[in-house]
C-alpha cells in the first residue's frame, strides 16, 4: 500500500463518478452514495431533505470517499476527504453545480428525452458544498512489494 500525492488524489477525486459521504445523524454514522463535481476547493452535490441533509446541518464535519478496483489486476485506489458541509445559497454556485453535474454525467444521463428524462431539479432542491479541509489517498503497491488487497484483506 502506498500513499499518492495530493495532486493525484485531487485528480482521482475529480474524475470519479460516485462518491460516498459519511455524516453523523443523532450520534450514528450514516453513509450514502452521491454524484458530485469538484469546483475550486469544494465538492458540490445535490440532495433531497432527509437523514443525510439533517446530519450535515446538525454536524457539518463529513467524510467523502471515492475508490476504484480493477478485478483483472487487483489494483485499487482510494481517496478520502475530510471537510465541512453547508447548504449553498449562492445562485451562481447553484447554477454552476447543476451545469457541472449535467456536463460530467452527460454520458450516463444521455439526452433529457432519453429513458423518460432525468430527475427534475425540484426533486433535489438543495445544493451542498463540502469544503475540502484534508485530502489523502492510497493505492495498491505492485512495484517491488506484495500487492495489498482492497480493504486490507
Amino acid at each position: 500500500m502506498e500513499p499518492i500525492t495530493e495532486a493525484s488524489a485531487r485528480e482521482f477525486l475529480r474524475d470519479a463518478l460516485v462518491a460516498h459521504i459519511g455524516v453523523v445523524v443523532e450520534g450514528e454514522p450514516y453513509v450514502t452514495p452521491m454524484s458530485f463535481i469538484v469546483h475550486d476547493d469544494r465538492i458540490l452535490f445535490r440532495t433531497k431533505p432527509g437523514r443525510r441533509l439533517h446530519g450535515m446541518k446538525t454536524n457539518p464535519v463529513v467524510s467523502v470517499e471515492v475508490s476504484s478496483f480493477d478485478e483483472a489486476t487487483g489494483d485499487w485506489t482510494s481517496v478520502i476527504v475530510k471537510g465541512n458541509a453547508m447548504v449553498e445559497t449562492d445562485d451562481v454556485i447553484i447554477q454552476a453545480t447543476l451545469t457541472g453535474l449535467f456536463d460530467k454525467y452527460r454520458q450516463v444521463l444521455g439526452t433529457p428525452l432519453a429513458r423518460g428524462g432525468i430527475q427534475p431539479i425540484a426533486a433535489f432542491p438543495n445544493v451542498v458544498a463540502v469544503e475540502i479541509i484534508e485530502i489523502t489517498g492510497m493505492s495498491s503497491s505492485g512495484l517491488f512489494s506484495v500487492r495489498t488487497r482492497p480493504g486490507r484483506l
